[in-house]
């Protein structure tokens, strides 16, 4: 697994993001490629979106052209000293650069790239064929240049249809636009067709004229596609995948543009993205095996399906599991738990949680708000140092927050009477120090190694119990209890004796997905602080993917009795090419996945109360 730097994984998910809501086909299409390459599909996208914008929307703000002009020089020169530095204070373009190191990238491509966003400045129209063909070539062409690196073909001879693909991406998107470069004043279509025809685009009417010329366009834009089709043959596995998604969605753009009666004025012809989500996924099940080369060793068999059939015991044979769950065992790896420094951190909540505006949490019995800025998440005191107000929701503007009743604005910095604390944001939780008795400053918190942010996905749920964080950690201690307690979700637990500890349990369990079917995973226990545990498939189904359980004191309650807040966030990732796919559906995973997660807590949390319950009884058992 590669861990990046902080500033190129910003970088990236900037770039992902960019990709996603300009060029959902490219999205759909890079989201069958390996973590490794997507990102670089991703970096490449995002530049060219970039310098795009510029000058497209100089037009729509009705800048001047000189200005222009120097915004996209500025703009060339800061992505150039990246490439030649092999950084940026631009997270964007730190990742383009690094992508144009680790794929060697010829940097002429994008000088013509460049030179060709230039050139919309001072062109609006094209004579001829001949002469829009040597625009596209540093505007479209290049790009799949550009690509062809990441993808990695086996033989030079995908160079033509690559560049025959690009064009023929742009030439769809001429047909496709035309209302919306009328607006910015410019016609792609060769003058000579317009004139051959007998139509004017400006008109913005579909006549017999009108329609014929589209049909001409389009036969010119699937021979281009037809072309390019020859290159598939050069790629292999994930990358063909990649190429042919992306083909057949993109030139699916020109059968909407027929549906529509070739009316490119009054709608802009579309792919949904559920057609998207269902090419990409429709590519993964047909996909090609891999040629491998001739003196390539073969690889192990691996079950296209990780589901075996397990029945689940009827309950009145199920084995109980409480001579496995020794009470010393679990207490020797509590006391090495609690022996764990975390240096002060605490978890407070979702990264999702913090918006454009302040939240705030509770902690140890202290309102602590936070809220974003340009370099990060700012924590301080919850309370106004004006007039106490709860510093909860308020607005932030140029990174200062301003309380809601007053208009007080707080920097990065503090103010009079409000002194910061240190935070922290991870990608999915949010931390925040304080001093804490018998733990020693940390500069981050201790995190356990986790999939990459692009490559999984995260959900998160918080549920509060009336208990101490020890009766949290020592709960997941306690994977025992499981295949008894929680039958629906697991079963044929086993410990791996020779490779657990106290400090750390592995064992082999299954994931129940009925009363009949399940999937058998190796996992690992281990407990990075005093207030956290994590679970880390180690193998299997999902391998890397890991389940972080934090326990976060909240202060005493109004009985006087201590609360918690347990904090879960779950990682999942896969090898498998599907899930770069359902990766993509995210917002949807993610309901789900919570769902899971609170159900087991429903038990759990009762479990852990009762452990306090005890505890504050006098009553012992051992843990």
């Amino acid at each position: 697994m590669t861990l990046l730097d902080p500033v190129l994984e910003v970088g990236y998910r900037q770039a992902a993001d960019l990709t996603r809501k300009h060029g959902t086909t490219y999205f759909w299409g890079a989201a069958l490629l390996p973590a490794a390459q997507r990102r670089h599909v991703h970096a490449v996208y995002a530049l060219c979106r970039l310098a795009d914008d510029i000058v497209d929307d100089a037009v729509a703000l009705g800048r001047d052209t000189d200005r222009t002009r120097a915004d996209l020089a500025s703009f060339r020169a800061r992505f150039t000293e990246a490439v030649a530095t092999g950084s940026s204070p631009d997270p964007v373009l730190a990742a383009v650069a690094r992508s144009v190191e680790e794929c060697a990238i010829d940097p002429g491509c994008f000088d013509r790239f460049f030179d060709a966003m230039a050139q919309d400045l001072d062109t609006s129209s094209y004579r001829s064929w001949e002469d829009l063909l040597g625009y596209m070539d540093g505007s479209a062409a290049v790009i799949g240049e550009m690509m062809l690196p990441v993808l990695q073909p086996r033989s030079p001879l995908a160079f033509e249809p690559a560049r025959a693909l690009g064009l023929a991406f742009q030439l769809t998107n001429f047909l496709r636009d035309v209302d919306e470069d009328l607006d910015r004043g410019r016609v792609y279509l060769p003058q000579e067709d317009l004139e051959r025809f007998g139509v004017d685009p400006a008109a913005r009417t579909v006549t017999e004229d009108w329609r014929r010329l589209m049909r001409f366009e389009i036969a010119r834009n699937r021979e281009l596609y037809v072309e390019a089709d020859r290159g598939l043959a050069h790629l292999t596995g994930a990358a063909e995948r990649c190429v042919r998604t992306a083909r057949v969605l993109y030139s699916g753009i020109l059968d909407k543009i027929e549906e529509s009666d070739y009316d490119v004025f009054s709608q802009r012809a579309r792919v949904p993205t559920w057609r998207k989500a269902g090419t990409a996924a429709r590519t993964v099940v047909a996909r090609r095996p891999a040629t491998p080369a001739a003196d390539a060793p073969a690889a192990p068999a691996r079950p296209r399906v990780p589901v075996e059939l397990r029945r689940m015991p009827p309950r009145d044979r199920l084995a109980p599991s409480w001579r496995d769950a020794s009470p010393r065992r679990i207490r020797r790896s509590l006391d090495a738990a609690l022996a764990q420094d975390p240096g002060g951190w605490y978890v407070v909540g979702a990264s999702r949680d913090l918006g454009d505006r302040s939240i705030v949490r509770m902690l140890g019995g202290r309102e602590v708000t936070l809220w974003r800025s340009s370099t990060g998440v700012v924590a301080g005191p919850g309370s106004c140092p004006h007039l106490g107000a709860l510093l909860d929701d308020c607005e932030v503007l140029g990174d200062q927050l301003h309380c809601r009743w007053h208009g007080l604005a707080i920097g990065a910095d503090g103010a009079p009477g409000w002194t910061p604390y240190t935070a922290h944001d991870d990608g999915v939780l949010l931390w925040v120090q304080l001093p804490t008795q018998g733990e020693t400053p940390l500069p981050r918190p201790r995190l356990t190694r986790r999939p990459e942010t692009f490559d999984s996905v995260a959900a998160v749920i918080e549920v509060e119990g009336v208990c101490e964080p020890r009766d949290i950690i020592a709960n997941r201690l306690d994977p025992w209890h499981g295949s008894w307690f929680h039958p629906y979700s697991f079963s044929h637990l086993a410990v791996v004796e020779d490779r657990s500890d106290d400090h750390v349990l592995t064992v082999d369990v299954t994931f129940r997905l009925s009363r009949t079917w399940g999937v058998p995973v190796r996992a690992e226990f281990a407990c990075p602080d005093a207030r956290t545990i994590v679970m880390t498939i180690t193998e299997g189904e999902g391998a890397g993917s890991v389940v972080e359980t934090h326990a976060t004191p909240l202060g005493p309650g109004a009985d006087g009795w201590p609360r918690t807040m347990m904090t879960e966030a779950t990682i999942a990732t896969s090898d498998r090419a599907g899930f770069a796919v359902a990766r993509h559906l995210a917002p949807a995973l993610r309901p789900a996945m919570r769902k899971v997660a609170r159900r087991l807590w429903v038990d759990d949390l009762t479990y852990a109360e009762r452990s306090y319950e005890l505890r504050r009884r006098g009553e012992h058992y051992g843990i």
